[in-house]
């Protein structure tokens, strides 16, 4: 169950956003507050996993009390409301998931949130380390070190720069357990995002994915470009 904060100057967004929020399953509490000053202050006693913040606010913009929020906490996880992108740049300290445009579109804000809530109860269900093995030795890997994962016919290679372990997981599988660093970025291929050195386009509309500390490389549909630049740009 999430606790989310709903942090607006206008009395109607805060009362619309409520009544959509409050419709969700997965909240357990709503704070809600009136500018920066009083989000800081409920964040500094309350344990607030979601927070959608206004940007355009008196006293404290919504993006500088995010970070001091982020200071307090930062498992918080932001979603800023602005008339204007023009605020991308200067919110990246805080990593935001996403941005709303005013007038608030409530199929996307319903849509943000429940992708959201998904990425984070994965977040807490992963491991550090997936166990391998060949015919004679056991080794744990550490999810930091895995490059790529790739599924040639029905067997599962993981790649790391000292070599390629057969797994005996689905990629479906692999998928709930890994963190936010991977993304499926093929039928065949789940990457780690921090590992990656360079994507080149390929004639034939899809990408190649390199990595640090191989020659081996990774396929990526062109359907999937547009999700793995996006969470690139978020880190």
């Amino acid at each position: 169950m999430m606790n989310i904060l709903i942090c607006d100057d206008d009395l109607y967004t805060r009362k619309m956003l409520e009544k959509i929020v409050s419709k969700k399953s997965f909240i357990n509490e709503i704070f809600i507050a009136e500018d920066g000053v009083q989000a800081i202050e409920i964040a500094k006693n309350k344990s607030i996993h979601i927070a959608l913040m206004d940007i355009d606010m008196p006293k404290i913009d919504g993006i500088d009390a995010a970070k001091i929020m982020n200071g307090i906490s930062s498992e918080t996880k932001f979603i800023f409301i602005t008339a204007y992108m023009d605020y991308a740049i200067e919110s990246f300290d805080v990593h935001p998931y996403d941005y709303l445009l005013k007038p608030i579109d409530i199929s996307k804000l319903e849509d943000t949130l429940d992708n959201l809530t998904k990425t984070m109860i994965k977040s807490s269900n992963t491991v550090e380390k997936i166990t391998v093995k060949d015919k004679h030795n056991i080794f744990f890997i550490s999810i930091k070190d895995i490059l790529f994962i790739e599924k040639i016919s029905n067997e599962l290679l993981l790649h790391t720069d000292k070599g390629a372990y057969l797994l005996n997981k689905t990629l479906t599988e692999l998928e709930s357990i890994l963190d936010e660093n991977f993304c499926r970025v093929h039928r065949s291929f789940i990457v780690n995002i921090k590992k990656i050195s360079s994507i080149t386009h390929l004639r034939n509309r899809s990408y190649q994915v390199s990595f640090e500390g191989t020659n081996k490389n990774a396929l990526m549909s062109r359907y999937k470009f547009d999700e793995l630049k996006k969470k690139i740009v978020a880190f």
